[in-house]
């Protein structure tokens, strides 16, 4: 597998694919209130292009920050570069939706209601805003439903963290037995066979310990175009089962993304581009909620299209304004001596 130097490779354009595609999935749902037009689902029934962008994005950021911890194991180093990655984009996008946005389409007495205690909490563990209703009356009336799995991200960092701290990151075996847990834990629960509580958190869990797997096992798999391929359309056929749905996007697709990530032929230069991602997921959810709120039977496609170009100005804003900006402070860190 090939290790192109500095920003050479796609994961900017595989993030701004999986942004993308959160987009696609939630415009018919959000305009439905369920998820009878969403593509994905149609086609397999387990699974949404939104879930599956989520578990991707767990992916690649268990790929990302094991290879972080691994080449620069300092605790203080490593929480910083996270704060600086997550908070700052996340924060903006919060005081956005809870000062801007709701005040606007939430009821007459929303300052009434507002609790600063709840929201900052909100803010502080990285929770959805906690806010009086807003978009009353529309289908998932929550000022950003997308902000939700920011808070697991984080979690696994911590625990990425842990296992770094304890040695098991060196012991590669130990993050596979990790992996190989929530699978099993999965497929239990989606079996039927034993009354397990619910396995999101160990769903997400799952994806960010496959895409850790994929780094630490790097240099002993065979990486090869043919096995993505072939890994894909396996993929696509263990995608009707609830069993073996998530896994199987975690370990055949995740080998996919992964290669396609490293050694795939660069896509329109992404690389050279902002990675305006992580802005566009924020924003997406708020500035479809408007455009239905002024257009509720707007045309599918024209809808798609209107927050996919209004999210992509908002990512850009957050990038250039937010979080480019707090990136910058990386520098400041003191580096550690050869």
């Amino acid at each position: 597998m090939s290790h192109p130097h500095g920003r050479s490779n796609n994961f900017n354009a595989l993030r701004f694919l999986f942004a993308s595609l959160v987009i696609l999935s939630h415009a018919p749902e959000l305009q439905d209130g369920d998820r009878s037009r969403e593509v994905l689902t149609q086609i397999f029934g387990t699974i949404s292009f939104g879930e599956m962008a989520v578990q991707c994005f767990l992916l690649i950021s268990g790929y990302l920050i094991v290879k972080s911890w691994q080449e620069r194991p300092q605790v203080a180093v490593f929480l910083t570069h996270r704060i600086l990655r997550i908070y700052p984009g996340f924060v903006a996008a919060s005081l956005v939706c809870a000062l801007l946005i709701a005040p606007v389409f939430g009821a007459s007495d929303y300052w009434v209601q507002f609790k600063m205690g709840d929201y900052l909490k909100s803010l502080l563990f990285l929770k959805q805003p906690a806010i009086p209703e807003v978009f009353a009356g529309s289908h998932y009336a929550a000022v950003n439903g997308s902000m939700w799995s920011i808070s697991y991200e984080f979690k696994c960092y911590f625990i990425a963290l842990v296992f770094g701290l304890l040695g098991g990151l060196k012991k590669r075996n130990v993050w596979l037995a990790l992996a190989i847990f929530c699978t099993v834990f999965h497929v239990i629960n989606r079996s039927g066979w034993a009354n397990l509580p619910s396995d999101l958190t160990i769903r997400l869990l799952m994806a960010f310990a496959y895409g850790g797997c994929f780094y630490l096992y790097e240099n002993a798999l065979p990486w090869r175009s043919s096995l993505a391929g072939w890994g894909l359309l396996l993929m696509a056929v263990l995608l009707f089962f609830p069993m073996t749905a998530q896994p199987a996007l975690c370990l055949l697709g995740g080998y996919a993304i992964l290669y396609f990530a490293k050694s795939g032929p660069l896509v329109l230069g992404f690389h050279r581009w902002p990675d305006i991602s992580y802005g566009v997921y924020l924003y997406a959810w708020p500035l479809n909620k408007i455009w239905l709120w002024y257009f509720p039977e707007m045309n599918l496609a024209a809808l798609v299209l209107l927050v996919f170009c209004s999210s992509v100005l908002a990512g850009l804003l957050s990038w250039y304004a937010v979080e480019k900006t707090c990136l910058k402070l990386k520098a400041l860190l003191p580096r550690s001596p050869a």
